[in-house]
């Protein structure tokens, strides 16, 4: 953070008032006063010379009582008794009628919120209920939350930024990625997995997890289960209007924690997404560890593999040799039916694979095509119970994931 900066953040409303309600009584300007011209040896009068203000000015600020302090005064005053400025300003606002800080609070809280989070996506999302009722915005916001103040959610991004972004990551521009990111990092630390992250152990489950593609109202869920028994949560988030990820992976309490989104709203897609950040769990968990997380398709100045883990999803549910071998029959049900039960994996993965490299390979797009052997990605899904924006709260949906993971499926 540039000296300009720390200065504003020093100065904002925000710390001022949270110095104020702490150092109500740290300073007193009128003794310091008195001390100073018994310092210099002058009277009141040859001090407001010095100072430059007569006594109506210089008297309420001494006594906290000005009701609409002059900043030049109060720089004035503050450089005769060397006093720090700030410490002068939060000594004046401590000092001030309790409807006035209530007003210069929900102006701050308003501030906040305006330049925090996107209002009018948010609203088509759901979450909140209104663009202009300032009041019940702010409630929206606190309840999804679990909040009692804006203040409180403050001090908590504060504390989340440290860990999430460097100077060049956080993109205040990007406030609904950022809502959708900061959301998935509560819930995973309120979750709180208890259980040993054991690499070794994931290393030995992956390769389990290719049947239970087959079962689309359960497979998803056992897999997620077990991953919780070893220490990896995966969260399932409705698709967030332009935030427009697949996937991401966190550190949180050195573990890892898997974000998937229902974006696209493709079963494949959805397997696909779990598998690339499994990879990422496995292979660049280190770095995910210094940068607090990875989100897949955003540029990464760690450069993270992207190709390496999408390249490894595909293999492991339908490889390129597979794939050279079906593609001349893609249109046979029968053989694509026989192939997929061979490799023990729903047939839709089959379709989805060949959907992949026509379209990045030969660039062709039949991302449409064969939707009849695609199953519907909300039987799938449910079970998992996803963050809903429009109805769901962070504090909420952290318990209810936790009791469906608390179940210690394992797969064997």
């Amino acid at each position: 953070m540039g000296k300009f900066s720390q200065l504003m953040n020093e100065f904002s409303i925000s710390n001022l008032l949270k110095e104020s309600f702490k150092k109500k009584d740290t300073i007193n300007p009128r003794d310091i006063f008195e001390e100073k011209l018994a310092e210099l040896n002058i009277s009141e009068n040859q001090a407001f010379n010095l100072i430059g203000l007569d006594k109506n000015s210089v008297n309420p600020i001494l006594d906290g009582s000005i009701k609409h302090p002059n900043l030049f005064n109060v720089l004035k005053l503050s450089d005769f008794l060397d006093i720090p400025l700030k410490e002068l300003i939060v000594f004046l606002i401590a000092n001030q009628q309790s409807d006035k800080i209530k007003k210069l609070e929900t102006s701050n809280d308003y501030q906040f919120i305006e330049r925090n989070f996107d209002i009018d996506r948010l609203n088509r999302a759901g979450l909140i209920n209104s663009k202009s009722d300032s009041s019940e915005i702010k409630q929206n916001l606190l309840d999804f939350f679990g909040f009692k103040s804006i203040q409180e959610y403050e001090d908590y991004t504060l504390k989340l930024d440290m860990i999430l972004y460097s100077s060049t990551k956080r993109n205040f521009a990007d406030k609904m990625r950022y809502f959708s990111v900061s959301s998935a990092y509560m819930i995973f630390e309120r979750i709180a997995n208890p259980n040993y992250y054991d690499r070794d152990s994931l290393k030995e489950l992956i390769p389990k997890i290719k049947p239970y593609t087959q079962d689309v109202e359960k497979g998803l869920l056992t897999v997620c289960q077990a991953l919780y028994s070893i220490g990896v949560t995966v969260c399932f988030q409705k698709q967030l209007t332009t935030s427009q990820f697949r996937g991401a992976t966190f550190a949180v309490n050195r573990k890892p924690c898997i974000v998937l989104t229902d974006l696209n709203k493709n079963f494949g897609s959805i397997w696909h997404a779990l598998l690339h950040e499994l990879y990422h769990v496995l292979f660049d968990f280190e770095s995910i560890l210094s940068q607090g997380y990875h989100l897949t398709g955003e540029p990464d100045l760690l450069l993270i593999n992207e190709k390496n883990a999408d390249e490894f999803a595909q293999d492991f549910f339908f490889d390129s040799n597979l794939l050279r071998f079906i593609k001349p029959h893609i249109n046979n049900d029968l053989m694509v039916s026989q192939i997929a039960k061979k490799n023990n994996i729903h047939k839709c993965l089959v379709y989805f694979a060949f959907q992949i490299e026509m379209y990045f390979n030969q660039n062709k797009n039949y991302w449409k095509a064969f939707g009849q052997y695609f199953p519907d990605i909300d039987e799938t899904i449910k079970r998992l119970s996803p963050l809903v924006w429009e109805k769901d709260s962070i504090p909420q949906k952290a318990k209810i994931i936790k009791e469906i993971f608390e179940l210690n499926k394992i797969i064997e």
